[in-house]
């Protein structure tokens, strides 16, 4: 799973995600959590939904991009954030589907 904030200026940033698959089983529907550590606010996502309770964020998939695939399938969601003009960290951790996720 990749995390990389694409742009950002004063108040807010724009970040993409990928999740890659890389057991032997396909997954059928996926759930990713994080938690941001500054105060990021997610304000907009698109190929998932999303809900956020204060600092906890938990999108799931669209339709379309329930599965993924085995053996290094992958889907990818972006969206837009608020943010304080501070820094903007990255979140440490990630579950999919409630287990710990590996980050690169």
């Amino acid at each position: 799973m990749t995390y990389t904030v694409t742009n950002q200026w004063p108040g807010g940033f724009q970040a993409g995600v990928r999740i890659v698959n890389r057991g032997a089983s396909a997954v059928m529907g996926w759930r990713l959590g994080w938690t941001f550590g500054n105060g990021q606010i997610v304000t907009q996502l698109w190929d998932g939904s999303y809900t956020q309770s204060g600092s906890k964020i938990t999108v799931t998939n669209a339709g379309y991009n329930a599965t993924i695939a085995a053996n290094g399938g992958s889907v990818t969601f972006g969206f837009l954030g608020r943010r304080d003009d501070g820094a903007n960290p990255p979140p440490k951790q990630f579950t999919l589907n409630g287990s710990p996720c590996a980050t690169s």
